[in-house]
């Protein structure tokens, strides 16, 4: 079909089928970066020490975020995450798994959902997205708290 355009074989095709496939619905590259690599996603075994964790989920769009931390005293030494919902939220999930390594409890409380969109680029129709990672990271320090009371 192309010899027969136009535009001769030289013309270059709007949207190759290879570049459509994987990414489809046209995410933002870092969202789709997290979605298909998915760092730190998964569990810590059972009975791992100073493992707490907690998820929020939001009934509407039917998505579930779940934190688990792995502490070293105050701070966060390994981050896991298990998410079920739309590529935009296992991205927020990898996203917030990545952000807390390193950081004390304290800290966790920082990272609010307007700086998760900015990072991530959330579009405005996924906004309940970074608003569960914020959820994600409130339940989790409130988990540590009632453990440390």
């Amino acid at each position: 079909m192309r010899a027969l355009s136009p535009f001769g074989t030289e013309a270059p095709i709007a949207n190759p089928p290879e570049e459509a496939a994987g990414n489809p619905y046209g995410y933002g590259a870092e969202i789709w970066r997290l979605f298909r690599e998915t760092p730190s996603a998964g569990r810590f075994p059972d009975g791992a020490p100073d493992v707490i964790s907690a998820e929020a989920g939001t009934p509407a769009a039917r998505s579930v975020l779940r934190l688990a931390l792995q502490l070293d005293g105050d701070r966060v030494a390994e981050a896991r995450f298990l998410a079920y919902g739309c590529p935009t939220t296992i991205a927020v999930g990898a996203y917030v798994a990545g952000w807390a390594q390193g950081k004390s409890m304290a800290d966790l409380t920082g990272l609010k959902a307007p700086a998760l969109r900015a990072a991530l680029e959330i579009p405005e129709d996924r906004a309940h997205c970074a608003l569960l990672g914020e959820d994600a990271l409130r339940a989790v320090f409130a988990r540590h708290k009632e453990e440390m009371a």
